[in-house]
């Protein structure tokens, strides 16, 4: 059983094996949370792809190398200095990785789901600092998807700034000692369609 939690990434290290699809798509979402250091082990990297990401990102660092070569040892040396491991290469690969990593108490996420992984990475999206995310247990990624596009487009599309939502809330814990009344009152304000738009052309009118 897991549960979805939000992490800061800022102290810690993160190892990625394999720079494919899926690599390239882990690395660009933790990437943009900015980890201590983000490594990249793959045999596959294009040059100038290196040159791009580590003259533009400080904490950004690739290795070549063939993970069909390293022994077990080799590769515990390599995970152990990390704390957060994420795999995208084949599944016998991905199941060692895995299973070392397990060993040293690392977060472990791995593209061929094996059932031991303790760290998903699913489908998100961000707008105006509302976070979304979906996972379907790795049954259909096609799905998680979808549905985060949806869930996108009417975020983007919704006719609230919340900011000025938070605006309210922030004025009425200062004027309404009951939470349970504070609540009631934000429904009914959000419900009432005249003061919707009067709402929104006070925004227009004082922005």
């Amino acid at each position: 059983m897991m549960i979805p939690i939000f992490v800061n990434l800022e102290k810690f290290k993160v190892c990625i094996f394999g720079f494919g699809d899926v690599g390239k798509r882990r690395f660009n979402k933790l990437l943009n949370a900015n980890p201590y250091k983000i490594t990249i082990y793959s045999k596959d990297i294009d040059q100038e792809e290196i040159n791009k990401y580590e003259n533009n990102y400080r904490n950004v660092e690739f290795i070549t190398c063939d993970i069909n070569n390293l022994s077990n040892d080799d590769l515990k040396n390599i995970i152990q200095k990390y704390d957060f491991i994420i795999s995208a290469i084949d599944e016998k690969n991905n199941k060692r990785i895995v299973h070392i990593s397990k060993k040293l108490n690392k977060f472990i996420s791995s593209s061929t789901f094996e059932k031991n992984i303790n760290l998903i990475i699913p489908a998100y999206c961000n707008v105006d600092d509302i976070y979304f995310t979906v996972y379907t247990q790795g049954k259909s990624p096609l799905i998680a998807k979808n549905i985060r596009k949806l869930v996108e487009n009417y975020l983007k599309n919704h006719e609230y700034d919340i900011d000025a939502q938070n605006s309210i809330r922030d004025f009425l814990k200062n004027n309404i000692s009951s939470q349970k009344d504070r609540k009631r009152i934000l429904e009914k304000i959000f419900k009432n369609k005249d003061f919707k738009r009067e709402f929104l052309e006070l925004v227009d009118k004082y922005k």
